[in-house]
This record gives C-alpha cells, sequence and structure tokens, in this order.
C-alpha cells in the first residue's frame, strides 16, 4: 500500500473513531508499529489528528458558540452524577470548600447529605440548589452577572476571591488537552485560575466527553490540579491525563 493512501485511511479510522491506538492500525493496515508511529508524526505536523499515549485522536475544533446553562444541562447527565457523587465523597465535615459554576457541580447538592460545610460559589444557580441545607454555611461571591452560565465575574468578584483562601475547590472546564484546562469565556477563567491559586486542594471536574477537547481560553496547567471524571473514560484517555496529574474516576 502506498503510503499516501495508508496516510488517508489512518485520518479516515481517527475521524471516525475518535481515539485510536497504534496496536488497532498496525492490525488493520498490516505495518510495523514503527511505520505506524512515524506516519502519525507526520499527520501531526499537517494538523490531521493528534498523538496520544499509544495512539492518536480526532483534532476537535474550537467552538465559536458558548452553550448555556439550560442546554447544558441536560448533556451527560448519569456521567456527571457519577462525579457529583465523587466530589461528596472527598467533602469532610467543617471543609472551607468553593464550588466553581457548572452543571455537573450543580448536581452536587443531590449527595452532599448533611455534612458541616462553609461553602462560597460564584454561581446563582448552584446558590439556590444549596439554600435548603441547614448545615452549610453560605456564601455567594457577587459580581457582573453573565446569565449564559449562571456565574457572577468581573472586579467585584476577583476583588472578594483575592482575600480569601480554601481547603478544596471544584472547578469546571469545558475542555482538557494535553496539561491545559480550558474554558470559553476569559472573565470566568481568570477568576477559576484565582481560586485555585488560593486553595490548598485543586479539582478539576470534568465528564469523559471533555476530555481532548480545547476552548478559547486556557486558565490553568493540570498538573497542578486533581481531575475527578467518570468511568467513561477510554483507557487512551485515562492513560494521557496520568502524565500529568492524578485521576478521580
Amino acid at each position: 500500500m502506498l503510503k499516501e493512501k495508508r496516510q488517508d485511511l489512518i485520518v479516515e479510522m481517527v475521524n471516525d473513531k475518535d481515539l485510536i491506538e497504534v496496536s488497532d492500525l498496525t492490525t488493520t493496515l498490516e505495518v510495523t508499529e514503527m511505520t505506524i508511529r512515524r506516519d502519525l508524526k507526520e499527520l501531526e505536523g499537517k494538523g490531521l489528528l493528534k498523538r496520544v499515549h499509544g495512539g492518536a485522536r480526532k483534532i476537535k475544533s474550537i467552538s465559536n458558540v458558548e452553550y448555556s446553562n439550560a442546554e447544558k444541562k441536560e448533556k451527560n447527565i448519569t456521567q456527571k452524577k457519577y462525579i457529583s457523587k465523587q466530589i461528596s465523597e472527598i467533602l469532610k465535615e467543617d471543609d472551607i470548600v468553593f464550588f466553581g459554576a457548572g452543571t455537573t457541580i450543580e448536581f452536587v447538592p443531590e449527595y452532599i447529605g448533611e455534612k458541616r460545610l462553609k461553602a462560597f460559589t460564584n454561581s446563582l444557580y448552584l446558590f439556590n440548589e444549596l439554600l435548603s441545607i441547614d448545615t452549610i454555611d453560605l456564601k455567594l461571591i457577587g459580581g457582573s452577572f453573565r446569565n449564559i452560565t449562571g456565574a457572577f465575574v468581573g472586579p467585584m468578584a476577583v476583588e472578594s476571591i483575592k482575600n480569601l483562601r480554601f481547603k478544596k475547590a471544584f472547578i469546571g472546564v469545558n475542555g482538557i488537552n494535553d496539561n491545559n484546562a480550558f474554558t470559553y469565556n476569559e472573565d470566568e477563567g481568570y477568576l477559576q485560575k484565582l481560586v485555585l491559586d488560593n486553595s490548598i486542594e485543586k479539582y478539576l471536574v470534568a465528564d469523559s466527553s471533555k476530555i481532548g477537547v480545547e476552548d478559547f481560553y486556557s486558565f490553568y496547567n493540570i498538573d497542578e490540579v486533581n481531575i475527578i471524571t467518570d468511568d467513561k473514560l477510554s483507557k487512551q484517555d485515562l492513560k494521557s491525563l496520568k502524565k500529568y496529574t492524578k485521576v478521580i474516576n
């Protein structure tokens, strides 16, 4: 098989499956592992795929559309609840915790029970969910309100966060790729970075569909945090994340 034809087939297979292992490519195309790795390097250089540990993944384009809280809320509900349950298990009595905005973290109140916490959030939607839990000393960080995500951001929010220190922080993301965590809006990203910098234990929250995805604004390196995800994460993605940090799934 000619090299050009083989590489066309590799791109087609990667785009079809999103993520593929070198071993699958060598078996299907009947060539050596060295040949496949050389092909993947060339194809990555042309911007046609992204190499990952043990294979390659489809390049997912950056969206110029920011989806609303309501639109995101209905996606991957099972995975989001799985992650929220894990968050509740990490929380301990008397923790001082920050919960970021995001539809995954909005499921956390279902699993907290009656743990005694001091909790801060810049999410109006999460604040309303937590209000009914009497054992939580709840604080809302105010500022400029972004209706599309339900988050408060801007100078007032930043000034409040600067003076606070947290035992644990849980921050949602729009995507994680290589060593970078992404969100759509730079104001939200800046606030998220500040919260993580001011926290002892740092957790990024991302369901498995967000791994290998980029968005407009990169706000943190994942080698400085723990990642909480779900049990649908592929072996390849798990290996890729573990190169940088601890993964809880």
